[in-house]
């Protein structure tokens, strides 16, 4: 290796070989601690040569962390539809997906990057099987996107993990260079990561996979496990090893990509809880506003209206105005303004107004303002009006803010003589 690129490596705490990664922990049967303890490559005969794939299977009772793996099948095809970007016109279904998950040469999907490993998993029956499609040489890449074709031909839609950026557009530019037919073409494709963001955004500080495995799903990977960003180096000195079998490094590369593919099946019932059984205020908030993204606009309505009775701002008491963020502790400011908003274009003027009216109470500025419009134009009590548009310009701090409430507030103490005139 490179002795520049060794230091740089090891300033990024990535040491060569295994010696400086954790040990192995015992073996744990499949069905019990998810992977097994070592894995063996079977070949594949194609027209390109020999591909070389491991195949683990599980009862759809298996549980990774706290979810079973057939938890995702309890759900209707129309909710699974419903977090397809573009929201196809016919329902998919989940027996028929593919889950598929990459680890490659480089971080980036650039032409000089390989997926040396494929990740693909399905449900089969009354069980899930998972199939890792492994690259001993770069020269058996034909014959494992033979593989790969294979497998995605007739399944979708195809499910990833920031697989719209990554994965996907990787594997067309392979598919391209090799000349072999594009699979993925015309297959609907749910990128996990999308709905994710919309749903846990706010609630978690990284929506990352390793992140919803720890926060929502339970999930607690082995010592075994190996950083994403240290794979394609292992990578590398497996191929400088001389490749062939599965060394000790590449076998925590099989076990964290399985464990990928298995996150993803577990996330998808946990997505699904989340739009139909938020737990708290934050999850019915996020939820409304994934149903508001996609244009469902009464659901989006009843979820808003729930995240505000969870929060039962009517039973709130007023504090110290000025910590309004620890006042409501499961939704910020900005959250509540948001459904605010949303209630009033839907003509569900009181409840935006209970919404402003508690805000006000902590001398929040956009609720002050909203209240006094109120009683400018709709309840034409010019005095109460003023008042709050002047708490409005004290509570302001943004000198543009400021300007827009004075000249509002210069126009209703006119307004007010003229009207006592």
């Amino acid at each position: 290796m490179n002795p520049d690129l060794r230091e740089r490596l090891r300033r990024l705490g990535v040491h060569k070989g295994a010696a400086q990664l954790k040990p192995l922990r015992p073996a744990l049967q499949p069905d019990h601690g998810g992977a097994p303890s070592h894995v063996q490559l079977e070949p594949l005969r194609t027209p390109f040569g020999h591909a070389y794939v491991s195949r683990s299977e599980y009862a759809l009772t298996h549980r990774h962390g706290n979810r079973a793996l057939d938890a995702a099948l309890r759900y209707p095809p129309a909710l699974l539809t419903r977090l397809i970007a573009g929201r196809p016109a016919a329902e998919v279904d989940l027996r028929q997906a593919l889950f598929l998950d990459t680890e490659t040469t480089g971080l980036n999907s650039g032409v000089g990057t390989l997926a040396f490993l494929v990740g693909l998993g399905y449900f089969d029956g009354e069980r899930f099987v998972v199939e890792q499609f492994f690259l001993r040489n770069p020269a058996e890449e034909a014959a494992m996107l033979h593989e790969v074709n294979q497998r995605v031909y007739d399944r979708q839609p195809i499910v990833t993990f920031n697989g719209q950026a990554f994965d996907l557009p990787l594997l067309e530019s392979r598919f391209i260079l090799s000349r072999i037919a594009l699979p993925f073409t015309d297959k609907h494709h749910l990128d996990l990561l999308l709905p994710a963001r919309r749903v846990w955004r706010g609630s978690l500080d990284s929506c990352s996979l390793g992140s919803l495995e720890f926060h929502l799903l339970g999930v607690r990977r082995e010592q075994r496990d190996v950083p994403g960003a240290v794979i394609p180096f292992l990578y590398r000195e497996y191929l400088a090893a001389g490749g062939g079998d599965l060394n000790e490094d590449m076998q925590r590369v099989m076990y964290h990509n399985l464990n990928d593919i298995l996150s993803m099946v577990a996330l998808v019932s946990r997505l699904a809880d989340a739009l139909t059984q938020p737990q708290d205020a934050a999850e019915h908030f996020n939820a409304a506003r994934f149903y508001e993204r996609v244009g469902d606009y009464d659901a989006a309505e009843r979820s808003y209206r729930a995240a505000v009775e969870r929060l039962g701002i009517e039973r709130l008491e007023i504090g110290d105005r000025s910590n309004l963020r620890s006042l409501i502790p499961d939704l910020p400011p900005s959250s509540l303004r948001h459904v605010a908003r949303f209630m009033k274009r839907r003509g569900r003027l009181e409840e935006a107004l209970a919404i402003w009216q508690r805000l006000a109470e902590w001398d929040d500025v956009e609720g002050l303002i909203e209240i006094a419009k109120h009683y400018e134009w709709h309840v034409c009590d010019l005095d109460r009006a003023l008042a709050y548009a002047r708490r409005a310009l004290r509570a302001s701090t943004s000198p543009a803010l400021r300007e827009a409430i004075a000249h509002r507030t210069a126009r209703l103490e006119r307004k007010a003589l003229r009207s006592k005139a």
